[in-house]
């Protein structure tokens, strides 16, 4: 009976061992907060883009620069930009465009222009907030 018992032990940690592997495996990825989705980071630029601080005036942008809530991206004629949030969600900006991030987590505010949203899967779902829009979506 003593044998029969350090099987169903051994058999219970190594249960609870594989739960937690798989729940560490599982949820790690895809946990980034809600704070981490208010900014973007500026992955490409080409040609005339500009970041608009809330409280400092229009510069150049540049690669690796931070867009955060309040901030807005600007791009001009001829010119795009893409922007990157912590958790690989991607946002191409067109031309003439004006893009900042929303009040909300995940939360897009476009004041004119066009765009592409790619959101991984897994990832949650993202808000647009614009005027007049025609829309596609796909997935």
């Amino acid at each position: 009976m003593k044998n029969h018992m350090k099987i169903r032990i051994k058999t219970l940690q190594l249960c609870v061992a594989l739960l937690f592997a798989f729940a560490l495996a599982g949820g790690l990825p895809n946990e980034v907060s809600a704070d981490e989705l208010k900014q973007a980071k500026v992955t490409q630029v080409i040609q005339d883009v500009r970041v608009l601080p809330s409280n400092a005036s229009p510069r150049p942008a540049a690669v690796n620069d931070d867009v955060r809530q309040g901030s807005a991206v600007q791009t001009g004629v001829q010119s795009r930009s893409e922007l990157t949030f912590k958790d690989k969600t991607m946002t191409r900006l067109g031309e003439n465009t004006i893009f900042s991030v929303g009040e909300g987590p995940r939360t897009i505010d476009l004041g004119s222009g066009q765009f592409l949203l790619y959101v991984p899967k897994k990832a949650g779902s993202a808000k647009v907030k614009t005027g007049p829009v025609t829309a596609a979506i796909t997935g």
